[in-house]
């Protein structure tokens, strides 16, 4: 099989993962959901209403807080349970390494690599988030709001780990430009946005945005910035931060299996 297959099949495997039913979406505990009053109502009643958490809902839910959530979230079962099945197909497909940078630039121009390379970067992915929160707010809907919310959170979340794995790992990219080789932070970038927007939108969207995740995997390689096995771990990581920042939209759990196949792995998504 291929390297650039087994990317695209990692990434549509992966995609099983949130297949999960929405829900209204929140952040952070709740969006804005102001309460009719009577007209009638007095002053004092007023008081006592804008008092009532019941009736009054905060109107700036705390991103931030809810980051602080994510990280002690993070470390839970279900993320313990994804990023074991990535690290087995991490290691299954590490003596493909060098393979999979020379399979990958002989098949991806250098045109199409960078537009992964584009598309993949921190600045793209948190950006999109940003800009999806700030008009979802500014527009009054709380559920764009949420969502710019969420993905925001999976960048900030997938980075923290992948950044501090760089520097404690200190592998040597396939360039030799630097140690920061291990994981590739584009690839937990592009797989966290991918699971977030699966959560919310299921299969339609969650489809495309997975094969455009294994796609900015395999432009890492082709680019010579990443091994395969980088790409495996820094998509586990990705995977792992989208569905811990968007359990409050979906209440389906899964269950992970990897194993080693013939010229690569295989990551399974059961629903349970």
């Amino acid at each position: 099989m291929k390297l650039s297959t087994v990317v695209v099949l990692v990434a549509l495997s992966a995609a099983r993962l949130a297949s999960a039913q929405i829900v209204s979406p929140q952040i952070g505990g709740g969006v804005p959901v102001p309460t009719a009053l009577a007209p009638s109502a007095s002053a004092p009643d007023l008081a006592t209403a804008a008092g009532d958490p019941k009736l009054f809902q905060p109107a700036t839910p705390s991103l931030f807080r809810s980051m602080t959530h994510d990280v002690t979230g993070f470390f839970s079962s279900d993320t313990a349970k994804i990023l074991g099945a990535f690290a087995i197909a991490g290691l299954a497909v590490r003596p493909l390494d060098n393979a999979s940078v020379e399979d990958t630039s002989e098949r991806l121009s250098k045109g199409f690599a960078n537009v992964g390379n584009w598309g993949g970067s921190l600045y793209v992915q948190a950006g999109s988030g940003l800009a999806t929160y700030v008009i979802g707010r500014a527009a009054g809907r709380p559920e764009l709001a949420s969502l710019g919310g969420d993905l925001i959170r999976a960048q900030a979340l997938s980075q923290l780990f992948v950044q501090g794995t760089k520097f404690a790992v200190a592998r040597q990219r396939p360039d030799a430009s630097n140690s920061l080789s291990f994981p590739s932070g584009h690839s937990a970038s592009a797989f966290a946005t991918a699971t977030v927007l699966q959560q919310h939108f299921g299969w339609k969207v969650g489809l495309p945005a997975y094969a455009f995740a294994g796609f900015v995997g395999a432009s890492r390689m082709a680019s010579s910035q990443h091994y395969f096995s980088d790409v495996v771990i820094g998509a586990g990581i990705g995977i792992a931060a989208g569905r811990t920042v968007t359990l409050h939209v979906g209440g389906e759990r899964f269950s992970l299996g990897a194993a080693p196949t013939q010229g690569g792995a295989m990551v399974t998504f059961t629903r349970r």
